[in-house]
């Protein structure tokens, strides 16, 4: 692939790893602090306290992501997000379910809070734990609610639901599954006169852009439902050769992506670091759809900043980029059936005191 001027080089040492190799990536991903203080990342004085945060919240960090990671630089946006950090000890802030999953399950791995559209969770399992997740809690707890439980009663559900036309596959990542078990799932569905879109909620094309094979491919241009990708890039280091030409796998084959980003103190709480994300990602042939303001789950209190910094650096953003490369700034009420533009909801919220 040649060069972008918005790319950067993955793997710049050691071997690109060939589409069938996901599995293996993740075998041989980093699974526990002693695997970090093994290759330098943290002291081996710290391992305990490491491993303390590692079995609370969980950590997976494949090759392919730790070799974003710039090993100079202490505050290097893709170490934030991937390494486990000693400030997810704090328990005093945020919440373990800030979205309220468990209060809208109608049926074991089915979370439906929107008119004509419901989550469907296929797995509790991720190419790589996100350190600002809002489910980190949820995921690694595995919830008989979210992830237990049989894919039949939630089939029965949406078959009673003749207003639900879109499937929302979410987790976990949903691309995490086997391919002949979501071919399983997409029949299943097809089946399901109301149902008209999926759409996938994936990291895998940044985190783990292997998995994005020309088999995984296929299958999602096999269905006859409209296709809709929704990938999560945070930061323009991560889009590189290997992340782009997953996305563009998937645009040829008939996909629409999208891409929603979190706001994160640390890593991307810059207008013109925004601004050079979403360039690079129109390149790619992916619309920036949503900014996210963080959500207040617990552990996360080091990437949370203000609605009214949030507020600030969206201004900026929108003097950097025309219109059609401007994500919305939202966020993510559980008072509201939708998504809130955080100057409407700053107007109008009553908020806990970490949302001010």
């Amino acid at each position: 692939m040649e060069n972008h001027p918005h790319r950067v080089q993955a793997y710049q040492s050691g071997p690109i790893p060939g589409p069938e190799t996901w599995q293996t990536e993740l075998k041989e991903a980093l699974r526990s602090a002693e695997s970090l203080a093994a290759e330098g990342w943290i002291p081996t004085s710290q391992v305990r306290a490491y491993q303390q945060i590692v079995e609370r919240y969980g950590f997976l960090l494949p090759r392919y992501y730790a070799n974003l990671i710039d090993k100079e630089d202490p505050n290097c946006p893709i170490r934030r997000q991937a390494l486990p950090s000693l400030e997810e000890s704090d328990l005093d802030w945020g919440e373990t379910d800030p979205l309220r999953d468990e209060r809208y399950q109608p049926a074991p791995h089915l979370t439906h809070r929107y008119a004509g559209r419901v989550l469907l969770h296929l797995s509790p399992n991720c190419s790589m734990y996100c350190r600002y997740c809002f489910r980190k809690t949820l995921i690694n707890e595995e919830k008989d609610t979210l992830f237990g439980g049989s894919l039949e009663a939630a089939y029965r559900y949406l078959e009673s639901q003749a207003q639900v036309e879109e499937v929302i596959f979410s987790g976990g990542d949903p691309l995490m599954v086997s391919d002949a078990s979501l071919a399983t799932v997409l029949k299943r569905l097809e089946s399901i006169k109301s149902i008209r879109t999926l759409r996938f909620h994936t990291r895998v094309p940044v985190t783990l852009p292997s998995r994005i094979t020309e088999n995984l491919v296929a299958l999602l241009n096999s269905t006859h439902l409209s296709t809709v990708v929704v990938t999560h890039f945070n930061h323009p280091k991560e889009i590189t050769d290997q992340s782009s030409e997953a996305c563009l796998k998937m645009a040829k084959a008939g996909a629409w992506l999208f891409n929603q980003s979190v706001l994160l103190r640390g890593v991307n709480d810059k207008a013109e670091t925004l601004a050079e994300l979403s360039k690079a990602l129109m390149a790619i042939r992916t619309v920036p759809y949503y900014l996210h303001h963080p959500d207040p789950a617990q552990g996360t209190r080091h990437f949370w900043l203000g609605y009214q910094h949030g507020a600030e650096i969206y201004e900026q953003l929108r003097s950097l980029l025309p219109g059609y490369l401007l994500p919305r700034y939202v966020v993510d009420d559980i008072e509201r059936p939708y998504k809130s533009p955080v100057g409407e909801f700053l107007a109008q919220a009553s908020s806990p005191v970490w949302k001010h």
